[in-house]
């Protein structure tokens, strides 16, 4: 008479049911699995048996553990090529240039997603980025969301599940939350966002000071002796590059002892509501404008409703233009450092490639005034 088999230790099967789940496919790289204590009471084991089965698993490389947020599938546990290194190579040890660096296969990639056509302020980044990358011998995947917060987390995923070793993003206006950058915070994946920062998500960024730029351009026109100033911007909402400079605005304000007069922003820029504003200002001798491409439509409408600047209206505008020299009154401009942005955003990056476990950093540059023509001292009354 044969005897019946062993039953299997507690631990053994609990790692052969995760194991069995996470190759059949029903947990995806990336998915965080039951806790311990909801294995624990599903197997009648003790969180001891359950750590010992997790941690048979880590050494099998199919799962991986963040301290105080739990058991995340790997993603060379579906056979998947590994999207970030979470042990450091030797290669990784310096960012030498490409030949040292890779001499036997194609060089690794980093994907930036952006969301606009290209500008002046992408081409700069676009450079600061390419520059910084190429130096470290990475390619760089280049995607344009165009706006579509759609697009822009399909973009998200396939640039992660495809082998970029990490990410920088340009977020989608109005943004200030992304599930799908927490879900790669969540597991180091490294990523670094460009020009704002979303609010919940700890994440790395780089943007400017654009509190401290929407400050200094409002209190250059306070001590031209402009008192009246109103401010032009897209809905600032869920944006913290404008909701940081909507702020320095009134700190300006508040701190020159001028009252901040909700009717002197426009937010609304249709063509007609901007006639609408400029015809009816009600006093308003002075603007700053947060973006230069509202910036162009008020210097347009300005010109087409015979409204001088910087006589009769003077403006100072975020972002400057290309040959702005060669403009009829060329425009006084809060400059942004996107090409140095753009070199600290892959570094940054690719200290995160290196060490995804490193600490999150937010990288603030400064802005700097260039003053030019449109501006100047409001008309004496009478």
């Amino acid at each position: 008479m044969s005897l019946p088999p062993a039953r299997k230790p507690i631990y053994q099967q609990i790692r052969d049911y995760l194991r069995k789940e996470i190759l059949s496919g029903r947990w995806k790289p990336g998915d965080r699995l039951p806790s311990e204590n909801e294995l624990s009471a599903q197997f009648g084991g003790s969180r001891i048996t359950v750590k010992q089965a997790l941690a048979e698993l880590v050494k099998e490389e199919l799962v991986y553990r963040i301290q105080g947020r739990g058991t995340f599938v790997a993603e060379e546990a579906a056979g998947a090529t590994a999207a970030f290194v979470r042990e450091t190579p030797a290669a990784y040890t310096a960012l030498s240039p490409a030949p040292a660096m890779y001499p036997a296969s194609a060089p690794p990639t980093i994907a930036l997603i952006i969301q606009y056509s290209l500008n002046t302020m992408i081409v700069e980044l676009l450079d600061g980025i390419e520059e910084a990358a190429w130096e470290a011998g990475f390619r760089l995947l280049f995607m344009n969301a165009r706006d579509s917060g759609d697009r822009e987390l399909e973009m998200l995923r396939s640039a992660s599940e495809s082998g970029a070793k990490g990410i920088i993003l340009f977020p989608a206006h109005g943004e200030s939350y992304n599930e799908e950058v927490l879900r790669l915070a969540m597991r180091h994946y490294p990523v670094v966002v460009l020009d704002r920062y979303l609010r919940g998500v700890e994440t790395n960024c780089v943007c400017s000071d654009n509190r401290d730029g929407a400050y200094s351009g409002t209190v250059h026109l306070i001590r031209q002796g402009h008192r009246r100033i109103g401010c032009v911007t897209s809905p600032v909402l869920g944006t913290t590059s404008l909701e940081d400079r909507l702020y320095g605005y009134e700190q300006a304000l508040a701190d020159h002892h001028i009252p901040v007069d909700h009717s002197a922003r426009l937010h609304e820029l249709s063509p007609e509501a901007i006639r609408t504003f400029l015809l009816n200002r009600n006093g308003i001798t002075a603007l700053i404008v947060f973006d230069s491409a509202h910036g162009s439509r008020i210097m347009a409408a300005a010109e087409q409703l015979g409204i001088r600047i910087p006589e009769d209206l003077s403006l100072v505008i975020f972002d400057d233009y290309f040959n702005a020299d060669l403009f009829r009154v060329p425009p006084t401009v809060i400059v942004q450092p996107f090409r140095q942005m753009g070199r600290e955003a892959a570094r940054l990056l690719l200290e995160l490639i290196r060490n995804p476990e490193s600490e999150r950093r937010k990288i603030m540059l400064p802005t700097t005034l260039v003053e030019r023509n449109s501006t100047a001292p409001p008309k004496a009354e009478g």
